[in-house]
């Protein structure tokens, strides 16, 4: 009897479980997988959004790689994607570690400033450093002017030689506040006796962060050049309104390409087949950082 009392108690939260859940399965199932699906579909086929759609097999795909642009913009996404990523954990990580040596209240008033970028839209994250890039008055240029170092001052966002490593610091600038703020948490976390025994066997401090530190916040750290990977890969809006893509197409990236692609020019098939490539470039990128960056667990 009480084997079956429980059994059936198993069966009502199991029931209860799945009507919670139902919600969000639907909602997840009609405005993700079957878009998804729908897209894939799509990118067999050609269609300009109006008329019949016509199978046309490969033929999307065989064009998206002979298509100058479109690799051009797959390298520019992953150099945006991999180097913000490398940026912003090295520069997070070394802050939030610095971080643990201020006070409480300062230690908090600086973090907020520290993640304040990652809030900030990404449209006026470029209104931002369009004055700071700007030739003629910008910020950047005004410094390297006051300090006596004109050779230094460059038309930023125009000039081929530095547009893409201008807009990689606005991508790491922005994802650095929040791996900052998960490695905090993490080294939060850490026992202080651990600390407190291997300062008592004479271990230095870069010594404590390498061996102790670095080591048990590991899975904070994959999970933050994840985000920061994610983020630099589908980086569009501060591209779109930094540079344009510009100077001529040098500074395309992936999203905006496929953007132009589908509704500028009402390629929708060819546009689904570059979003395809794109998501698989994404799921590639994703799997080789849980691989570099090994998030191992550790009993404390």
């Amino acid at each position: 009897m009480i084997k079956n009392k429980q059994r059936s108690l198993g069966h009502a939260y199991m029931i209860k479980g799945f009507l919670f859940l139902l919600p969000a399965t639907l909602v997840y199932l009609f405005f993700a997988v079957i878009p998804f699906f729908s897209n894939l579909v799509l990118s067999f086929q050609s269609w300009n959004g109006f008329g019949a759609k016509e199978l046309i097999g490969l033929e999307n795909y065989i064009s998206a790689f002979k298509d100058r642009y479109f690799l051009l913009a797959i390298k520019n996404s992953l150099y945006l994607g991999f180097g913000s990523s490398i940026i912003s954990v090295i520069v997070g990580v070394l802050l939030a570690w610095l971080l643990m040596y201020v006070g409480r209240r300062t230690g908090g008033i600086i973090r907020t400033i520290l993640f304040s970028p990652s809030m900030i839209p990404a449209v006026i994250t470029a209104l931002i450093f369009s004055f700071v890039y700007e030739p003629e008055y910008g910020i950047l240029n005004s410094f390297f002017g006051a300090i006596g170092l004109d050779s230094l001052q460059k038309a930023w966002l125009t000039n081929k030689a530095t547009v893409l490593n201008s807009l990689l610091f606005v991508s790491a600038w922005k994802q650095v506040g929040l791996t900052m703020v998960l490695c905090f948490a993490g080294i939060q976390s850490i026992p202080q006796s651990l600390y407190e025994s291997a300062r008592l066997e004479g271990a230095g401090e870069w010594q404590v962060f390498r061996k102790i530190t670095l080591p048990l916040i590991m899975s904070f750290i994959q999970l933050s050049a994840i985000f920061a990977l994610m983020a630099g890969l589908k980086i569009y809006d501060t591209v779109l309104a930094l540079t344009n893509g510009g100077p001529g197409k040098f500074s395309v990236v992936m999203p905006m390409w496929i953007m132009q692609n589908t509704f500028s020019f009402n390629n929708y098939g060819y546009g689904a087949s570059m979003s395809m490539i794109f998501v698989l470039i994404v799921l590639l990128g994703m799997v080789i950082t849980k691989k570099v960056v090994k998030g191992d667990a550790y009993e404390l």
